[in-house]
């Protein structure tokens, strides 16, 4: 196999011959560009160039091999740098934590905010903008947060609250919390160990940790890093276009192991996160590739279509090229044939009470098995539509319009949770559990890893214990409407559903 020099490799930085070192060996992807699931920019901004620590905090092991088997014509040959480039070329800036030095642990962190702040201090610019980006102008995420302050407490005195039990049930599967880890892609931006660090934290403690379609690692991977072989999984899909990459994702995820399969759909299409956005321009400018030339469209100058130009705004762009957008209720069947039966369903990110009802009316036409188990109210974290109601004002509103859904679905919230007092106003309200996403991200940073995401979730505990201990109560099961003021949350309720398809079908026949 041929040597390739720095100089050699230099000289091959365009579409029209684009070279690469990743894991030693020099690969010509100059042909692959315009298939790269993640489109042509963001192989092109790393054209010439070692890309090894970026491709591995974005890829799981093993996508190397899988699309460059041995013997491949694609790869070139091994790199060797000359002596006096000192047996290196310069990398790019890397996607994976800074090298910061750890000034804190884990044990400095009083409240999951300060891991937030302590993860802007020691991700990498393009790491902290992925994680932290939400759509437009960000208010939902933020109002995500700042809608729990619309709910008041109403305490009791009197009570025996010497011991508290937070113990609770995920679809019957028993977890020592009300709170489970969202599926929330490329950990391994944050720590090398990514999702298998989250999944000890989690077993650590006894709780369920789902884990995303675009983990930085293969399922089975991540499942390996269970502390005792009960710990529960769930999986996020994302159909793709090409089903038949999906029923192979899904077989091998049976075959691993897993509760429920974490359908989502409030994301057809990835929003527009600008920040992230922003940083990856920033990185094509530094690498000296600008969509080769903003004056000449790039199908011009590479032959790649719009579509392959569109994707490179991002890390949130990129992972969902190849994404489905055209799913509809009757793909609940298919999704059902694929499973075990004791392998649940849960459709995340449902965002008005009509589809919850919807979800809970849907059966088997051949066994006429109810097919979704639980729901998942979510916005995506503020990340697809901008101006989207937050979760727990649609759980508000399910309590007032469909309380019958309740006894007939599991129903969890996420987006926003930062105190265990959240965490207890939510199921005041009628959620079985709550999760957490950015929070388990940031927690991993600068070095923290395991620990990290521990003692997050341990801050979640204590608080959770505090608040229900100042309540007056010393169960989960306790908790009911009468322990909060939900006033100021009621009047931002959305119309009686049934009252507005009434008022829709009125107002389209008067414009007739």
């Amino acid at each position: 196999m041929r040597v390739v020099s720095a100089a050699e490799l230099a000289d091959h930085r365009s579409s029209k011959s684009c070279w690469v070192v990743l894991h030693g060996a020099v690969y010509d992807l100059t042909s692959f560009l315009p298939h790269h699931p993640g489109g042509a920019r963001a192989i092109l901004t790393r054209a010439g160039k070692d890309a090894t620590k970026e491709f591995d905090a974005l890829h799981a092991p093993g996508t190397l091999e899988e699309a460059f088997p041995p013997g491949d014509q694609n790869v070139l040959g091994t790199f060797v740098a000359a002596e006096a480039d000192g047996g290196n070329i310069p990398a790019p800036a890397t996607a994976a934590a800074a090298t910061t030095e750890i000034k804190e642990s884990p044990a400095d962190m009083i409240n999951l905010n300060d891991f937030e702040k302590h993860a802007e201090r020691t991700l990498s610019e393009k790491a902290w903008a992925y994680y932290f980006s939400a759509s437009d102008d960000m208010r939902t995420k933020i109002y995500n947060n700042e809608i729990f302050a619309r709910v008041l407490f109403r305490p009791r005195v009197f009570r025996d609250v010497g011991t508290v039990d937070t113990t609770s049930a995920l679809l019957r599967v028993k977890t020592t919390l009300p709170v489970f880890v969202c599926p929330a892609a490329l950990a391994r931006l944050a720590h090398d160990d990514g999702e298998k660090a989250i999944a000890r934290a989690a077993g650590r403690h006894g709780v369920l940790q789902m884990i995303s379609n675009n983990a930085s690692l293969t399922y089975t991977d991540i499942v390996s890093a269970r502390v005792r072989d009960d710990q529960p999984f769930a999986f996020q899909l994302y159909v793709q276009n090409d089903r038949k990459k999906s029923e192979k994702q899904l077989a091998e995820v049976v075959r691993a192991g897993c509760v429920a399969v974490v359908l989502t759909l409030d994301a057809p299409a990835p929003g527009k996160r600008e920040l992230d956005e922003r940083v990856a321009r920033a990185e094509a400018r530094a690498s000296g590739f600008e969509e080769e030339d903003e004056s000449e469209p790039l199908s011009a100058s590479s032959g790649l279509g719009g579509k392959e130009r569109a994707a490179g705004g991002g890390i949130g762009k990129t992972l969902f090229q190849g994404t489905a957008a055209d799913l509809v209720w009757p793909d609940l069947i298919w999704l059902r044939d694929q499973l075990a039966p004791s392998v649940k369903i849960i459709l995340k990110g449902l965002q008005t009470v009509e589809d919850v009802v919807l979800a809970s009316q849907q059966t088997h036409p051949r066994t006429h098995a109810q097919l979704v188990d639980g729901v998942l109210l979510s916005n995506h974290g503020g990340r697809a539509l901008e101006g989207a109601s937050p979760p727990l004002l649609l759980l508000a509103e399910l309590r007032k319009y469909a309380p019958q859904t309740f006894s007939k679905l599991e129903v969890y919230i996420d987006g926003g949770i930062r105190r265990g007092t959240d965490v207890v106003k939510a199921l005041c309200l009628g959620a079985t559990q709550v999760g957490i996403g950015r929070p388990a991200l940031f927690a991993l940073a600068g070095g923290f890893g395991a620990d990290g995401v521990y003692r997050a979730i341990q801050i979640l505990r204590e608080e959770i214990e505090t608040a229900m201990r100042l309540l007056g109560v010393t169960s989960l099961d306790q908790l009911g409407l009468k322990y909060v003021n939900t006033t100021q949350l009621d009047m931002l309720l959305g119309p009686d559903p049934i009252q507005l398809e009434k008022d829709s079908e009125a107002f389209a026949k008067a414009r007739l």
